[in-house]
Parts: C-alpha cells; structure tokens; sequence
C-alpha cells in the first residue's frame, strides 16, 4: 500500500511539473508573438495550438486503450 501511495505522489507531482512547464511555454510563446501580432491575436494562436495538442493526445489514449 504504501509504495502505491508513493506511486501516485510521484505521478501526480510529474503532472504538476509537466503542466507548469506547457504554462511557462505558452506565456512565453504568448510573449514572443506578442511583438509580431496584436496580443489578442498571439493569446488565440497559442490556445488553439495547445487546444489541438489536448485533443491529439486525449484521442491518442483513447485509441491505445481501445485496443
């Protein structure tokens, strides 16, 4: 029991990490179109982008999971 609980702290503290990271990306993907389009518009691009990401894998899972 108690290396399942250490199991699952570290997944989700790897998930955590991971999600920190996409977030700093995007700000600074943000940041960076910023200077060449209007801010509204880099916000946009960068939550598409990652939209689409969320999608691809969510659909990837599914269908490794299907089989």
């Amino acid at each position: 029991m108690k290396r399942i609980v250490r199991l699952v702290g570290l997944f989700l503290a790897g998930i955590v990490v991971a999600l920190i990271g996409v977030a700093f990306l995007a700000v600074g993907a943000v940041k960076w179109l910023a200077v060449l389009l209007p801010s509204w518009l880099a916000w946009l691009i960068v939550g598409i982008i990652l939209l689409l990401l969320g999608v691809v894998l969510t659909l990837t899972t599914f269908l490794a999971l299907k089989d």
